[in-house]
């Protein structure tokens, strides 16, 4: 019952959103104009995500191993691309089915697996913080009428903020744990939530035990540079989007990224909104924005459902033919 009335949720407020994206426009119109994309462009976007995808599942390796486990790369890869494709069905749950995937093949244990999922989303959020800060330096105005379209210019608007929200609530917790730790240690399960807290404090920490840094460190590089030109390569497929910048793809691929962190079904909505804000906030008219947007979305979503397919049906395969 909980858990039909989250999806329900997040499918409101995915209407919710693409409602005031879409609003007061002529969507026969943009429909129409599906057929100028030149879909070209939008091919290479969708490798561009399979690469990133590839790239995360073999990131993902080098972390296991320094935690002394290990997996094969092609497995890492297709659970990576399954994560994805459930965070689409189910918002947020794709993390856990990554890491349940991978433990039933390979035998990691789920508490040590999440621990490095959380260690690559710390690392995805620094360089998302610093995409932010070189973007705000080159596009402060475009920022700045983003943020104030989606926050209000209002100063009392400020105890609205949902990272303010957000942070209030992770004190409140943190508050009432350690206020009630001693009758958490009298818990029959307190173990089983001590055992699963070391195992993400491992996880953590596994960082500082990889051997191979070099390539672990391109392999972030090379994800990011692929979420850029993912997005930048799109302006070459709509004609009012063509005299766009690399530094316009950055702008854009953060503006998306943050509409993306928005609980909603797959970023429908969510994203739509933000990439039209983005464009609209460098010139680009409402139409074309929109038209971006959910040409980039649709690609990208559609990219994740055939690569997810793909790597479940492999998995089911790999796991039927070691039951044998």
């Amino acid at each position: 019952m909980l858990k039909t009335i989250k999806y329900l949720f997040f499918i409101l407020i995915s209407s919710i959103l693409m409602y005031i994206a879409f609003r007061d426009q002529n969507l026969s119109e943009i429909v129409s104009k599906l057929s100028s994309v030149d879909y070209k462009w939008v091919f290479i976007s969708m490798i561009c995500g399979v690469l990133a995808i590839i790239s995360r599942g073999i990131r993902w390796v080098f972390l296991i191993d320094s935690l002394g486990y290990t997996v094969s790369k092609k497995n890492s890869i297709h659970t990576v691309a399954i994560g994805y494709f459930t965070s689409i069905l189910i918002p947020r749950a794709g993390e856990i089915t990554r890491c349940t995937s991978l433990q039933q093949v390979e035998g990691v244990p789920f508490n040590k697996l999440f621990g490095t999922l959380l260690l690559e989303r710390l690392i995805d959020l620094i360089i998302l913080i610093t995409l932010v800060l070189v973007a705000f330096f080159y596009k402060f105005a475009e920022i700045s009428t983003f943020f104030t379209a989606v926050l209000g210019s209002s100063s009392s608007n400020v105890f609205y903020n949902p990272l303010i929200i957000i942070l209030l609530i992770t004190i409140l917790i943190i508050t009432t744990i350690w206020l009630l730790r001693d009758r958490l240690n009298k818990l029959s399960y307190y173990e089983k939530i001590k055992h699963m807290l070391i195992g993400l404090k491992d996880g953590l920490t596994s960082l500082k035990g990889i051997s191979k840094k070099t390539p672990f460190i391109l392999h972030t590089l090379f994800i990011w540079l692929m979420y850029i030109i993912m997005t930048y390569v799109c302006f070459f497929a709509i004609k009012e989007t063509t005299s766009l910048s690399l530094l316009d793809g950055v702008y854009i691929t953060i503006i998306g990224g943050l509409g993306m962190i928005v609980p909603s079904q797959g970023g429908i909505g969510s994203y739509h909104l933000a990439v039209k804000l983005g464009l609209t906030g460098i010139g680009i008219a409402v139409q074309p924005a929109l038209l971006f947007a959910f040409t980039v979305h649709t690609a990208q979503t559609l990219m994740t459902i055939i690569f997810g397919v793909i790597s479940s049906i492999l998995l089911i395969s790999i796991k039927k033919s070691e039951n044998v």
